[in-house]
């Protein structure tokens, strides 16, 4: 009964967490993308305008650049033309035959975007945690009877026999092996009753 209920735990548990996982992520890359997409319109209307473009809603989220074939090069400030940390974002460039280029860079999931996206989210936060809890209480029953079948096996041996009995049966079958008042019969009966017993220990052993 304990190990169907700690594999229900178990599962139950690693469903949750791999739900409330889900939810996060899946909240985290939506609102990352609403950003990308927030800067990729004003971008659009900057160009569309042909105005430079002074603002834009979320910078650290990605920006973009075109370059025409003649005029003005479009983009966010001229601070971007060269960005600093190229590898923190995933980018992509066409050329067309008329010269005219554009450059996208998007910002990369980043685990610790992630992270503090989870923590403003208890709902999501919470159903991790309470699968990784039963989680936890199916391995703990897990583990309870295979430590109490452990306990009970060491209890067995030791009151199967004492330490010392094999020395003290030895003494008594040399002692009958060298005493000449017993009888010969029952010396042989004595000596033969202790070699099972002899034999059984060391199968135990």
């Amino acid at each position: 009964m304990k190990i169907f209920l700690s594999l229900t735990f178990m599962i139950l548990g690693f469903l949750l967490f791999g739900l409330g996982i889900y939810t996060s992520f899946e909240i985290y890359a939506i609102k990352k993308q609403e950003k990308i997409n927030a800067n990729f319109a004003s971008f659009m209307l900057s160009v569309y305008e042909g105005k430079e473009l002074k603002n834009i809603d979320y910078p650290d989220q990605g920006f973009f650049i075109f370059k025409p074939a003649e005029g003005k090069i479009y983009t966010y400030g001229q601070v971007f033309q060269n960005p600093t940390y190229v590898n923190m974002y995933s980018s992509y460039h066409k050329i067309l035959p008329s010269k005219a280029e554009v450059y996208i860079y998007t910002r990369k999931y980043n685990f610790g975007e992630y992270i503090e996206e989870m923590l403003k989210n208890p709902t999501s936060l919470g159903i991790s945690l309470a699968g990784l809890i039963l989680f936890a209480i199916g391995i703990v029953y897990m583990l309870i009877p295979q430590a109490q079948q452990k306990n009970t096996e060491v209890k067995i041996v030791e009151k199967t026999y004492p330490p010392d009995l094999e020395r003290k049966l030895k003494a008594v079958r040399l002692a009958i092996a060298t005493h000449r008042i017993i009888p010969r019969e029952s010396i042989e009966e004595a000596k033969r009753i202790l070699d099972n017993i002899f034999k059984e220990m060391e199968v135990r052993k």
